[in-house]
C-alpha cells in the first residue's frame, strides 16, 4: 500500500507517537485510501474543512446595498452648498406643520404663526390646512421676507423631501433642507400681511 506524497511526507516529518496520528486504510473500497485522525491540534489544521458560501453571499449583497445607499448620499451631498443639508429624520406623522418644525428645527407655535400669516408654501402653492400631508418630492417653503436689493425675489426656509420610509409608529423622512435660499417670487405674488 502506498500512500499519497502528501500523507507520507507528514508521516515523515513527525512521528505518530508526538501527533497522536493513527492510520487506517479501509479495505473494503476498491481503491484504498489512507485516512489520518488526530487528537492534537497540528494535525487537523492540515485537515481543511469546507463551509457554506450563503452567508458570505449574503454578506456581499448586503455590503452592495450599502455601497449604493452610500453613493446615493454622496451624491447628493455633492449638490448641497453651505446652507443647504440633508438631514434623515424620524417623525410622528407626515403632516406638514410636524415635518417643518421637525427639519428645520423651529417651535410649533412659530410655524402656526407663519401658517396664519400665509407665510408657507407647498410646491409653490399656498398651504391651506396645516394637517395637509406631505409626500416625495415635495418642495416646503416658509416665506421670510422680501429680498431687499430686489422686491421680485424672495428669502425662504426650503425643506424638499426626498424619502419617505414608514416605520413603526413613525416615519423616517429624508430631507435637504435650506434655511435661507434666495428664489424668484411666485406665480401668484406672495405679499407681506399688514
Amino acid at each position: 500500500m502506498s500512500l499519497p506524497v502528501n500523507c507520507r511526507t507528514l508521516l515523515k516529518l513527525i512521528p505518530r507517537r508526538q501527533l497522536g496520528v493513527r492510520l487506517y486504510s479501509l479495505a473494503t473500497t476498491k481503491f484504498p485510501t489512507p485516512v489520518l485522525t488526530s487528537t492534537t491540534p497540528l494535525v487537523s489544521s492540515a485537515i481543511s474543512r469546507f463551509k457554506s458560501k450563503g452567508s458570505k453571499q449574503k454578506q456581499k449583497e448586503s455590503e452592495d446595498e450599502e455601497e449604493t445607499e452610500e453613493e446615493i448620499e454622496d451624491f447628493d451631498n455633492l449638490i448641497v452648498d453651505k446652507q443647504t443639508k440633508v438631514t434623515t429624520l424620524r417623525v410622528s406623522s407626515l403632516r406638514a406643520d410636524v415635518v417643518l418644525k421637525s427639519c428645520l428645527h423651529i417651535s410649533r407655535s412659530k410655524v402656526d404663526e407663519a401658517f396664519y400669516e400665509s407665510k408657507i408654501r407647498i410646491n409653490g402653492k399656498k398651504l391651506l390646512k396645516k394637517s395637509d400631508p406631505v409626500q416625495e418630492g415635495d418642495e416646503i417653503d416658509i416665506v421670510r421676507e422680501i429680498d431687499t436689493n430686489n422686491p421680485n425675489f424672495l428669502n425662504v426656509a426650503r425643506v424638499e423631501v426626498l424619502q419617505i420610509a414608514p416605520k413603526s409608529q413613525s416615519f423616517s423622512l429624508r430631507a435637504r433642507r435650506c434655511k435661507s435660499l434666495l428664489i424668484e417670487n411666485y406665480e401668484d405674488k406672495w405679499t407681506p400681511a399688514s
